[in-house]
């Protein structure tokens, strides 16, 4: 067959079965859509965090997307008050002698064309090379920083009789960025007296005692002799817009500033003052909405090329800012993320191809007879494969159309995942199509034709004779079966658990302390999953014979009649049956793994925290009485938002117990004990008594004490004994009334530690500032509770929200794309075993026409019928949603233990709780059954239509 014969046979095949070819359409639609949202996502994400990083306000003057590059004279000569950082290995040296650098070489200044050349470059290059367009650009030069005089007199320079120090300098554009408070901007060219004209910062002027029209003398020292330069000052000036970025360094800076034009000093200064310019500096801001996740690597190829260009132009130059560390970082992170979401959509992607695979067989399973009518006529079977490749590529030209579009609308749906299945709003991503995506695209596109044509390929090899042959016989059992694929992925997630559980590891991605940097905390559960659910099927067969048996007397026709059917063609139903299965377990388990994680991240910054709003105060100190004196601590709930309060004073003493041992040392935490009960978080691990028990113990003696329980082991103790306990060298007498494991903001893996009545411990050592914790208001900003709480003169230095902290570990890029392909891919796969039983029951219906004819013919009512149909699909749907479900909670109880970071400070505190999410379970469930209800409708109205003759014709010509 030629091609264009191949091709009109795919065209006329995809017409008649259109219906059936949209299922394998969707699987590779859905496959090249999932695996383009990841870098989509990722880079969508890393390029938000990135603008927000490099926009953020921070400590220094320029903007982070701006890059400032120092040139300096290599030396100093006679001057001990430099105003800038000299140049690396650079010695400065005075005398008659010539100036050497630290390699040995004689030291030539820069000369002006080899500025003008880096100025050049700069001025008209950097903008292109960087990549990103450009949105300010400074040029900036001067000299070291000089001694002034006021007059000029042999016995005012000979005698050093200084006014102050400052240095000439220019800088572009200064006369549209400056207000001019008196005078005017200076001439460019000398004086006919040879005086320079300049101006000077307002500040400056009045620090040395000058103002405009006055003449100053600036005293440049060379190989040391004294030379004099005149300078009138024509002007006094004051920033226009001190917020400006142009002002590139701190606007003090430029006090002692003598500002004259840049044709001066170039012209003029540097010229006959040959060796005076100490630093040329050039200072540029990029737009920073520029810069993208497609384009990092070429600014950073940029920003490298200018600074090696002008190196080779002036020498000794040093780019002292620039977002290089930014987007270094930037790119790390991004990689590494991108690493994890692929790692982790896996056996999603795993999923949807062997939907393609399973869906793809299906419909082969249907067209056998005409590919072996096609063989017996002379067609090879490349030919036939190649009917199918065409097919395939049609398919896959239309995915990658259509993919990476529907792709950007998953990166958002992933961007505003809160935990799984649970969403919140979030800014939108900026989400663009990239060279790299459309290659992910076509990566998964070959996957996936290579998917659907695989059962093709089994087909292609039969003749009309071999495969009806083929059809009278019994399957054999997959390959996988027969090599013990199953248990062999089963010994390799028992190995991966060994390594897991010593806590060993064979890569790590990204930070040491996240929470999914060990890949095999990705990978081990899904080939657990995956084998165990291959072994579950192994054995399907024996248990469906088994319950058939077992009721063979009791069932209906309809159950009796399904049953039989599934245990004598298992294979039909076990590809089925195992991607319900794999869907229910990856739901089961991602749910599980959510639900762990939030519980844990709440319960950790809670521990920290101590409770909703922990306040850091102080009080009012009398110096002469050396007493504090604070507003009663009741006042706080006067405050909107505040529910209850409680005291917490932290301390150091040492425990001493006689005849137990040296002195121990212990934190101390002096509560409040009716207070911290109502304030206080607690869980009922920390202690085998409740938190209320044990305050109430406290609260009955003043002397109480509440300590860790390996202090008592240390010391050999038991609850009733008295103890010493030394606090600022006076010894308190406490007995203990009660231990505990854990005790919020306390901790027992670095520290001993007791709590003790406040009010008894300020009667022995006085009374000192205190922590409060609140009960807040969710619905009150916490900011909002700190600002009025001062308005009430209560002296807060710093405060911590609960909630907030734990909002913010949710936003993290990594953790919500987690939970996004998480709960995209559940979605995604539910949606695809609905159409998965969709399409078997349509097949199977048209393959089992002339078996329902006879049975019909036979005395079945259409209601019998029908039953038979809803038991296979709903004993299939059960057993499947039973075993995915089993197998996702094991797993979860199996693994989710390893996800509790260990490399962290206070690692394990407070302990890890494994969370079996049945809500989030009921609503897969939920989400299956509403899917499903709209498919068994469809397909009892194709039985009720049916007609014998024409089922019993149809199987004939089917068979």
């Amino acid at each position: 067959m030629s091609l264009v014969s191949i091709l009109t046979m795919v065209l006329k095949r995809i017409i008649n079965n259109l219906s059936l070819m949209l299922a394998a359409v969707v699987g590779l639609v859905i496959t090249v859509t999932l695996v383009a949202s990841i870098p989509l996502y990722s880079e969508g994400m890393s390029e938000q965090l990135l603008y927000r990083q490099l926009t953020a306000s921070a400590e220094q003057v320029q903007p982070k997307s701006a890059i400032l590059m120092r040139h300096f004279e290599e030396a100093s000569v006679g001057n001990t008050s430099s105003t800038a950082a000299p140049a690396p290995g650079a010695v400065a040296q005075t005398g008659n002698g010539p100036v050497v650098t630290a390699s040995g070489n004689a030291y030539k200044p820069v000369t002006l064309d080899e500025y003008n050349k880096a100025n050049a470059y700069l001025a008209d290059q950097a903008e292109s090379t960087v990549g990103i367009p450009r949105t300010l650009y400074v040029t900036y030069g001067q000299s070291d920083s000089l001694p002034l005089l006021s007059r000029t007199d042999d016995q005012s320079l000979q005698g050093r009789e200084f006014a102050g120090y400052g240095y000439i300098a220019f800088i572009r554009d200064f006369e549209t960025k400056i207000k001019l408070l008196a005078g005017r901007l200076p001439n460019p060219d000398p004086l006919p007296n040879g005086d320079l004209e300049a101006m000077m910062a307002t500040a400056g002027l009045d620090e040395i005692g000058l103002d405009v029209g006055d003449r100053i003398v600036v005293v440049w020292e060379k190989q040391g002799k004294l030379t004099p330069i005149n300078i009138t000052i024509t002007g006094r000036w004051y920033p226009r817009d001190t917020t400006d970025p142009y002002w590139f360094y701190q606007l003090d800076y430029f006090n002692n500033a003598i500002m004259v034009s840049e044709k001066t000093f170039l012209g003029h200064v540097a010229k006959t003052y040959e060796g005076i310019p100490h630093e040329f500096a050039w200072f540029m801001v990029f737009d920073v909405k520029s810069i993208r996740s497609d384009n990092v690597a070429r600014v950073l190829d940029g920003i490298n090329e200018l600074r090696s260009r002008t190196a080779t132009l002036l020498g000794n130059v040093r780019m002292e800012l620039s977002p290089e560390t930014i987007l270094q970082d930037y790119e790390t992170k991004l990689f590494f993320l991108k690493i994890l979401l692929f790692v982790l959509s896996v056996p999603v992607i795993g999923i949807v191809l062997y939907y393609i695979t399973i869906s793809a067989g299906m419909i082969v399973d249907r067209q056998r007879n005409e590919i072996a009518i096609l063989k017996s006529r002379g067609a090879s079977t490349f030919q036939v494969l190649g009917v199918y490749l065409v097919e395939g590529a049609i398919f896959g030209g239309f995915a990658l159309v259509v993919g990476p579009i529907l792709g950007m609308s998953v990166a958002q749906f992933i961007g505003r995942t809160y935990t799984f299945l649970v969403f919140t709003n979030r800014d939108p991503l900026p989400v663009h199509i990239t060279q790299q995506t459309m290659q992910f695209a076509t990566g998964a596109i070959v996957l996936s034709v290579a998917a659907m044509i695989a059962p093709a390929v089994g087909a292609a090899r039969y003749s009309i004779v071999a495969f009806k042959q083929e059809a009278g016989r019994s399957g054999r059992g997959p390959f996988w079966q027969r090599w013990f694929l199953d248990f062999a992925l089963l010994g390799v997630a028992g190995y991966g658990y060994y390594m897991l559980s010593q806590r060993q590891s064979i890569l790590t991605l990204g930070a040491a302390g996240d929470v999914f940097s060990d890949p095999l905390l990705l990978v081990v559960p899904w080939v657990f999953i995956f084998a165990a659910a291959l072994v579950f099927l192994r054995f399907f067969p024996f248990l469906i014979e088994g319950i058939s048996r077992a009721g063979s007397r009791v069932y209906g026709v309809s159950i009796l009649l399904g049953l039989r059917q599934i245990s004598r063609m298992p294979g039909q139903y076990t590809r089925l049956v195992l991607l319900l299965t794999l869907t229910l377990a990856l739901g089961t388990f991602a749910a599980s793994v959510a639900k762990t994680l939030d519980r844990n991240y709440n319960d950790r910054v809670m521990y920290q925290t101590g409770s909703d709003l922990a306040l850091v105060e102080s009080g009012n100190y009398d110096e002469v009485s050396e007493t504090w004196s604070f507003q009663p601590v009741v006042e706080h709930t006067q405050v909107k938002g505040v529910q209850a309060v409680a005291r917490i004073w932290r301390g150091v003493g040492n425990a001493n117990v006689t005849g137990r041992g040296r002195p121990q040392e212990v934190k101390i935490l002096g509560v409040d004990p009716p207070d911290i009960a109502r304030v206080g978080w607690w869980r009922e691990d920390f202690a085998p008594d409740s938190l209320v028990s044990l305050m109430n113990a406290m609260g009955a003696n003043e002397k109480g004490a509440i300590v860790d329980a390996k202090f008592l082991t240390d010391f050999r103790l038991k609850i009733g004994d008295a103890i010493v306990v030394t606090i600022r060298q006076k010894p308190i007498d406490l007995i203990i009334v009660g231990s505990v494991t854990y005790f919020p903001s306390l901790w027992p893996d670095t520290d001993r530690f007791m709590i003790t009545n406040l009010d008894y411990l300020f009667d022995q050592v006085g009374e000192t500032p205190y922590d409060v914790w609140a009960k807040t208001d969710p619905e009150v900003p916490w900011r909002e509770i700190v600002d009025q709480l001062r308005d009430k003169d209560f002296l807060v230095s710093r405060a911590t929200d609960a909630r907030e902290t734990a909002l913010r570990l949710r936003d993290d890029p990594g953790r919500t794309g987690i939970f996004g392909i998480l709960t995209v891919g559940f979605l995604v796969a539910a949606m695809l075993t609905v159409l998965g039983f969709m399409l078997y029951s349509f097949l199977s219906a048209k393959r089992r026409m002339q078996q329902l004819g006879i049975l019909r013919a036979m005395g079945l009512s259409i209601t019998q019928l029908i039953g038979l149909f809803i038991f296979e699909q709903g004993f299939l749907i059960i057993l499947g949603t039973a075993a995915g479900t089993v197998l996702g909670v094991m797993t979860g109880n199996l693994f989710i233990p390893f996800l509790q970071i260990k490399s962290e400070q206070h690692a394990g505190i407070p302990s890890f709780v494994v969370m079996t999410s049945w809500d989030d379970i009921y609503k897969i469930y939920a989400i299956l059954g509403v899917i499903l209800a709209f498919a068994f409708p469809a397909f009892i109205w194709m039985l009720a239509r049916m007609k014998i003759h024409e089922a019993i014709k149809f199987g004939d010509e089917t068979g």
